[in-house]
């Protein structure tokens, strides 16, 4: 089964039109089945002028607008449920008649092209007067049957959407595509039609019968990299944005980054190629914005997530961690240490060694520090020898201030022991958790697993306080 990959764009001028053929040039060269490009934008049609020192003249060839106008006149209704399968699918196989080979060099002519109709002077009225949302009532399978009809025979198949929230749009951005290119300039009106479409058709994907996933693509173009400063600031900008939509159309978690996606994933505005319709990868496959083409197709062609889980990549320092135990409990606390060091490497978490001290060695810097909640985390091993230890009721006291008024850092406790902790620290989480002390695990190294996975969302959840509250 091929895939189908439409480029949108809310606006135009972005780059949108240039972005789909460069890619699809690039994915004429990295198979060996068929690529099949479709120009989807009837009202402003331009995808076949890159292809014009190829093709030669294709004034007379009919296309896409062409083939959905017959099949409304030649085609009966067929309501949901009433499909002719068969006659759709011979309808489908003239699509074969429109294809306008594309001979690029060293892709063996497996490169087509569909234009957006045969450009007479009817062309634009009947294009205006074309009821699509009849059309999509009167066989409401057509789009649906006719992406599947395309996936069974192009390996891939790109479709340049009309811009906006149109119709046509939605049938390019929701009805056809398993893969939806999102292309955007940096600026407000660019990024937030592109967010609120990519909503959309998630959305309708998701109500739909049609079972595929829909992965979108962010892809911003014409990116001035020279206006270094607000190119950062930007970059910033609409990769938080990109984020949490991620978040809320495939319900994953605040962590998610799409950093490393981005750091490779950009078109940069080349003043060459802002003239004309040319094909970077074609004319210089050295120069950057081909090598941007190139890596944005990697992307595209080979990753279906794009995101990473990265809980801690907007940590600006390391957060400061100390310890309360006993010197008997010393072997626990070397055990947990040990687990930390992958965080500490990490720059997410520190300490100083000079912190690792049993309460039976605190001295007065201890114990202010312990009492000015100055740490970010504070892990305390709960067992009888600090429950029987005579700085235990001052320690007590401080944790629950710690707790209770000062509202700095976070208690992290691990229960050693079977203990009655009597609600100790409210209704933070004992470690290991199931209410149960390390010491009743059959497994003590799957307890001990417990308790580092257990730590490291403590922290996550810590860091989330944060970013959220902006400090």
């Amino acid at each position: 089964m091929g895939e189908i990959i439409t480029f949108y764009s809310y606006k135009g001028g972005t780059g949108r039109t240039m972005a789909l053929a460069n890619t699809a040039v690039l994915a004429a060269r990295e198979t060996r089945g068929r690529v099949l490009m479709i120009d989807w934008d009837l009202e402003a049609p331009g995808l076949h002028r890159y292809f014009q020192p190829y093709t030669g003249e294709t004034k007379e060839a009919k296309g896409l607008f062409d083939f959905v106008y017959k099949a409304q006149k030649k085609l009966p209704k067929m309501p949901y449920g009433t499909e002719d399968h068969a006659l759709l699918a011979e309808y489908f196989a003239t699509i074969e008649s429109y294809l306008i080979p594309v001979p690029l060099p060293q892709n063996n002519t497996q490169l087509f092209l569909i234009k957006a109709g045969l450009f007479g002077d009817d062309y634009p009225k009947n294009i205006n007067n074309f009821d699509w949302a009849a059309f999509f009532k009167r066989i409401p399978s057509f789009f649906p049957l006719f992406a599947e009809y395309l996936s069974n025979h192009f390996e891939y198949v790109f479709i340049d959407s009309r811009t906006g929230h149109t119709d046509v749009g939605g049938i390019c951005t929701m009805s056809m595509p398993e893969k939806l290119v999102m292309v955007f300039t940096p600026n407000d009106q660019s990024i937030d039609g592109a967010l609120e479409l990519a909503k959309k058709s998630t959305d309708y994907r998701i109500k739909s019968d049609d079972y595929r996933p829909l992965m979108i693509y962010p892809l911003p173009s014409r990116v001035d990299l020279d206006a270094s400063q607000l190119a950062t600031e930007w970059r910033n900008n609409y990769e938080k944005q990109w984020e949490d939509t991620f978040k809320t159309v495939y319900g994953l978690p605040s962590t998610i980054s799409l950093k490393k996606y981005f750091d490779s994933t950009r078109i940069r505005h080349d003043a060459i190629y802002a003239y004309g319709e040319r094909l970077a990868v074609v004319e210089n496959n050295t120069i950057e914005i081909a090598q941007n083409f190139r890596s944005f197709s990697t992307q595209l062609l080979n990753v279906r997530k794009i995101w990473e889980n990265q809980p801690f990549a907007n940590i600006v320092k390391p957060y400061e961690l100390s310890y309360v135990f006993t010197n008997d409990d010393r072997p626990h606390v070397e055990l947990f240490t040990k687990s930390l060091h992958t965080l500490r490497n990490q720059n997410v978490l520190n300490w100083s060694e000079s912190q690792l001290k049993p309460v039976e060695d605190w001295d007065d810097t201890l114990k202010r520090k312990l009492a000015s909640g100055s740490s970010d985390l504070t892990v305390v091993f709960l067992s009888k020898a600090l429950y029987q230890n005579d700085k235990w009721p001052s320690i007590i006291k401080e944790l629950t201030h710690q707790y209770n008024k000062s509202g700095k850092g976070r208690i992290v406790p691990i229960l050693l022991e079977n203990l009655n902790y009597n609600g100790l620290f409210g209704g933070t989480t004992m470690l290991p958790g199931r209410n149960k002390s390390l010491d009743s695990w059959s497994d003590p190294d799957d307890a001990w697993l417990q308790v580092t996975e257990q730590f490291k969302r403590e922290v996550v959840k810590l860091n989330e306080k944060i970013q959220q509250n902006g400090k």
